[in-house]
């Protein structure tokens, strides 16, 4: 997640999976390639190859939060390939920003989410990183947007 825009009213944050979408064309050039190298009339692997490429596609998109002081919102919006979702929420109902550590077998990954009156969670980043020093970085730049 990267800072996109910010002034003393407006902050947008924006999280483009590039990493995951360059993953998944080459997992799906693999399985083409397998596929259609294949003497067999149907190669399961290179159908899955590419089932997965299409599931990584389609379940990584844009996110992005907007704090609008003006308005008093924060809007989350994901654009994917399967269209738009907006989430608005009073900005007032933060009530923590958190980097949340993961343990995945031996690796240490962070997460920053937002932490709502109504319990509701919301990922900022939804693919966990290493760098743990950005995710904090980001989190402190919400609360001092937000005062705290």
């Amino acid at each position: 997640m990267k800072i996109v825009q910010q002034t003393v009213t407006l902050l947008t944050l924006k999280e483009r999976p590039i990493g995951v979408w360059m993953l998944s064309g080459l997992t799906a050039a693999i399985g083409l390639l397998i596929f259609l190298s294949s003497n067999s009339s149907i190669d399961w692997f290179g159908l899955v190859c590419i089932g997965l490429a299409n599931g990584m596609m389609f379940g990584s998109p844009v996110k992005t939060c907007q704090f609008d002081k003006q308005s008093n919102w924060v809007i989350f919006k994901q654009q994917g390939w399967l269209g738009t979702k907006v989430i608005r929420r009073p900005i007032y109902h933060i009530t923590d920003v958190q980097v949340e550590p993961l343990n995945l077998f031996g690796l240490n990954l962070y997460r920053l989410r937002l932490v709502l009156l109504s319990g509701e969670q919301f990922y900022l980043t939804p693919i966990p990183s290493t760098d743990c020093r950005l995710q904090q970085k980001l989190a402190r730049t919400i609360e001092n947007f937000l005062n705290r």
